[in-house]
């Protein structure tokens, strides 16, 4: 199995770097390597490539440990800067450590170099995987109070764990005065369409439940709201909490009772305008039967008709 590693060696003896490069080859490492003694050389090495690993003399004619590990950290840069000289007594080997040197190896103890590299790769992986993490969570969250939405959630003790700005806005409470108390000591829920036990039920059955709710904000005001709970399963099946993601639908509901109030207003109208329609019919039909009287009186008396009623066929005005 391979095992490359990338090392940077910060000495100006020779044979000393040529021991250290010895000493990883032998415990099977692929290495890739570059041996620098001034700043400037390190810094053109920083900015050609990543490193895994920098080991640097305590001691250079024109560079020192002290000096490496500052440019090093100014970088801003997670590699482990592990002291390995010949000439460095305990108290030195502490301030250097304090400083922020993973560790300090004698160059008569090279025996521990290995154990000291694998260590601190290890350890430096974990540091990588929680930034990653830590940065997967500041964007999810950034993303969570880009939505607009809501979003809250809870343990299975019902205790809140996460409160996005848009619930800081929607419930006029403060993440920092929410997290790490009870959901319910906080909100108050009426359920529109469904009874809290049926909700509670859905939960601990692994279901979401949707619908539309009024809840009570900090100031008392009732808000309707549309809102999901969702059960947070992990990876063993197990219900961990409850995700709520809701938001206002104020703005919709007036909405909808404006649209109502129209429709009941049109309907209203269209009855007005039926009752005129009739009344109108009606009228016209008492017309032309007045004229189909008067034109059937004319022909009675040999005159001419006085209305022609076009309209009507012709059979239809002799049956007049």
């Amino acid at each position: 199995m391979e095992n490359p590693l990338r090392i940077l060696i910060i000495e100006d003896n020779e044979s000393d770097a040529a021991l250290i490069i010895r000493h990883l080859k032998k415990a099977e490492f692929i290495l890739t390597y570059e041996v620098v003694e001034t700043a400037s050389q390190m810094e053109s090495a920083l900015e050609k490539q990543r490193w895994d690993f920098v080991i640097c003399d305590y001691t250079l004619p024109q560079f020192n440990a002290s000096h490496a590990l500052k440019q090093l950290q100014a970088t801003g840069l997670d590699i482990p800067f592990v002291v390995v000289s010949g000439t460095i007594g305990d108290e030195t080997a502490v301030q250097i450590m304090k400083a922020g040197a993973h560790d300090y190896i004698m160059k008569d103890s090279l025996v521990r170099l290995v154990p000291v590299i694998n260590r601190e790769l290890s350890e430096a992986g974990i540091r990588h995987a929680h930034k990653q993490a830590e940065e997967r969570n500041r964007i999810q969250a950034h993303l969570l109070n880009l939505i607009g939405q809501s979003v809250i959630t809870t343990d299975k003790k019902n205790i809140i764990t996460y409160w996005n700005k848009a619930s800081e806005e929607l419930y006029g409470w403060t993440a920092q005065e929410v997290i790490g108390q009870k959901f319910l000591d906080k909100i108050v829920i009426y359920s529109l369409q469904s009874h809290p036990i049926e909700i509670t039920t859905s939960i601990a059955n692994g279901e979401s439940w949707t619908g539309e709710c009024i809840i009570q904000n900090r100031d008392g005001l009732n808000i309707p709201v549309y809102i999901t709970h969702s059960p947070i399963i992990d990876e063993n099946g197990m219900n961990n909490g409850i995700i709520s993601i809701s938001y206002d639908i104020s703005e919709q509901k007036e909405t909808e009772a404006e649209i109502m109030l129209k429709m009941k207003e049109l309907a209203s109208s269209n009855e007005g305008l039926k009752r005129i329609n009739r009344l109108t019919i009606g009228r016209e039909m008492r017309m032309i039967e007045l004229k189909q009287h008067c034109n059937s009186l004319a022909k009675q008396l040999g005159i001419k008709q006085p209305y022609p009623l076009a309209f009507l066929s012709e059979t239809e005005q002799q049956k007049g």
